[in-house]
């Protein structure tokens, strides 16, 4: 009787259209059986099609992670949906399957500053137990350099300290009895080392711009879902505020910007990014497109940079002493038939800070219009704008401000 009354059922659902992903972004969560962005009744349904043999089994179907696609897999996704599953399995950024718990109450961002940034972002600064020292020393401790998550979660810096990212203390680690730790994705053997000796789910993790995966799959092992999509719909709206103008200007009018990484000292003029999405959110042509590679930054010679001739240039970097300044590049010999040398078009921007912070890269989006394009951005506050960004994501007010005060930016009257 129950079996007739569940092909009776799938029956009748076999009627209803079920539609397209609302996105190209697959949720990698098993439970996602049509393997679309989100677990909702359509994986129920579509569950119950595969266990009758009218649709392909999918990886994701799996609910239980048990290489078996039965009812407990359709009550799995029930309970995911309700939001009362114990335990949730899932693809990381490194494509490891991790099962972790539900809820979490404990949690050690033992990355870079990805996962704190992150977690702070998403509301779960109160789970974290431990830090990595990449946050401890560099965007927590008192310092001369602007750093938003050291007024939004001062309470941070009085944590343990569990060691880099690529050597952390598996000690210490298991000491704070996380429910979960994140770590670097390009190095998973790391991940897999914590995870092995301890017992305790590592999550890989790393930021890639505005792809917000990583926002989705921290949102995911925190339950905090929901606030990781308000903030990618947020951010897609401001980006479409500059994008609104940028995409209806001509190719031949947009400027070639050339970005310099700033690390290493005047020697590193040639040390570029190969991508950085503001620059052509902004209606930038980044000149070094060609040489992108996974570690963000390569590098060139002067001569490609002369052939490049860029009519701007950025330097990464806004808080003085700077490694290499404005003064450096101007005054440098080979460059003085550069566009951007000739016409004094240098200038400091903020750029990645030990990864990528998608609230920052939003505010340079509203800086670079405003240099690139002058006239049509001349009625934007981008500080107004900045710091309307920044509060949305770490719930401060005047961050920005802060920036443009402790640096040397460029600013607008």
């Amino acid at each position: 009787m129950k079996i007739n009354t569940l092909v009776g059922m799938t029956m009748t659902l076999l009627l209803l259209t079920l539609p397209a992903a609302a996105s190209d972004y697959t949720l990698g969560v098993f439970g996602n059986a049509n393997g679309d962005d989100t677990i909702n009744m359509q994986d129920v349904t579509y569950t119950e099609l595969i266990i009758l043999e009218y649709r392909d089994q999918t990886q994701l179907a799996d609910g239980k992670h048990d290489d078996r696609i039965n009812m407990q897999d359709v009550t799995q996704i029930e309970l995911i949906i309700l939001g009362r599953e114990k335990e949730l399995t899932l693809i990381d950024q490194a494509d490891r399957i991790v099962t972790v718990p539900r809820p979490i109450e404990r949690v050690v961002p033992a990355d870079l500053l990805d996962g704190v940034r992150t977690l702070i972002q998403l509301g779960a600064a109160d789970k974290i137990v431990g830090i990595s020292n990449y946050a401890k020393n560099y965007a927590l401790k008192p310092s001369d350099y602007w750093s938003p998550i050291r007024d939004a979660a001062p309470e941070l810096k009085d944590l343990q300290d569990v060691g880099g990212y690529t050597n952390p203390n598996i000690e210490i680690i298991a000491s704070l009895k996380p429910d979960v730790v994140f770590e670097y994705a390009p190095i998973p053997d790391v991940a897999d080392a914590i995870q092995e000796k301890t017992g305790i789910p590592v999550v890989c993790i790393s930021s890639s711009q505005f792809d917000f995966d990583m926002h989705r799959i921290v949102g995911t092992v925190m339950g905090k879902e929901e606030r990781a999509e308000e903030l990618i719909s947020y951010a897609n709206e401001k980006t479409d505020e500059v994008t609104e103008v940028t995409s209806e200007i001509p190719e031949d009018e947009k400027p070639k910007v050339y970005c310099v990484s700033g690390c290493g000292g005047k020697s590193a003029i040639t040390k570029t990014w190969g991508r950085y999405d503001p620059i052509n959110i902004a209606g930038g042509i980044n000149v070094a497109e060609e040489h992108v590679i996974d570690s963000g930054s390569s590098i060139v010679s002067k001569e490609q940079i002369i052939a490049w001739d860029p009519d701007i240039i950025l330097i990464h970097g806004v808080s003085p002493p700077h490694a290499i300044s404005i003064d450096d590049v101007l005054s440098d010999p080979d460059l003085q038939t550069l566009n951007a040398v000739e016409n004094g078009n240098v200038n400091y921007t903020k750029g990645y800070m030990i990864g990528w912070d998608p609230a920052t890269g939003l505010t340079e989006c509203f800086y670079m219009a405003k240099l690139f394009h002058p006239n049509k951005f001349e009625d934007v506050d981008e500080e107004e704008e900045g710091n309307e960004i920044l509060e949305t994501f770490y719930g401060v007010e005047g961050l920005y401000t802060e920036m443009l005060d402790r640096s040397d930016r460029y600013r607008w009257d």
